[in-house]
């Protein structure tokens, strides 16, 4: 994580949290599709809505207008909540899916955190204490880069409800996150070196799915 965004994150989280790192986030354009990992809008949190468009954001907003259509990120037309039943997960694992267990569950909850709506340019940073995974909002401006003022907290997980991690496409530092509740879901980031520093038990692209 930048030196600058790290410093911003660390100084906005709850009184008595030790940050011990962090990385930032995004959507996966490479799971992407029916059963992939785009959040529903009605499930996407909404953020950062105080904050203002500095100079030059536009043309940023406007380019990653484009980069969004020519990616796919579209809103999904909404899944069906899925059980975590065992038939379907060994399904899913043979299969290697980026995502099951529905948007109720802990890793779709995971997923709507690291897809925000705003109407600013935002960085989704997951910062690590001891006991909790705390996803931050900052504002950047979308042309230059360079980070705003506004910041805000967005949602906690413990720590030990994490229970796997598993890399799926290394070319573009493309994870999947496991859960407590037999649920996983897939993001971008954390990138090689974070990896290594966070989660050094990661599973590799050819391991199965736990």
């Amino acid at each position: 994580m930048r030196a600058d965004l790290e410093q911003k994150v660390a100084a906005v989280l709850p009184a008595g949290e030790v940050y011990l790192g962090g990385f930032t986030t995004a959507r996966s354009p490479l799971s992407s599709g029916t059963d992939g990992c785009d959040v529903p809008d009605r499930r996407r949190p909404v953020v950062l809505a105080d904050g203002r468009s500095s100079s030059g954001d536009f043309l940023g907003k406007l380019g990653e207008f484009f980069f969004r259509a020519a990616t796919s990120d579209v809103p999904s037309p909404g899944r069906a909540d899925t059980t975590l039943d065992p038939a379907k997960r060994a399904k899913s694992q043979k299969k290697k899916k980026p995502f099951f267990g529905g948007w109720d569950s802990m890793a779709g909850q995971w997923l709507a955190a690291a897809q925000p709506r705003a109407k600013v340019g935002v960085i989704i940073a997951v910062a690590l204490t001891e006991r909790n995974f705390q996803f931050v909002y900052a504002q950047h401006n979308r042309w230059n880069g360079k980070l705003d003022e506004a910041i805000e907290l967005g949602a906690s997980f413990r720590r030990e409800i994490l229970s796997w991690t598993r890399l799926k496409d290394g070319s573009f530092n493309e994870v999947q996150f496991g859960f407590s509740d037999g649920s996983w879901g897939t993001l971008l980031g954390p990138d090689t070196e974070e990896r290594a520093r966070f989660f050094p038990h990661m599973l590799g692209e050819g391991d199965a799915i736990p």
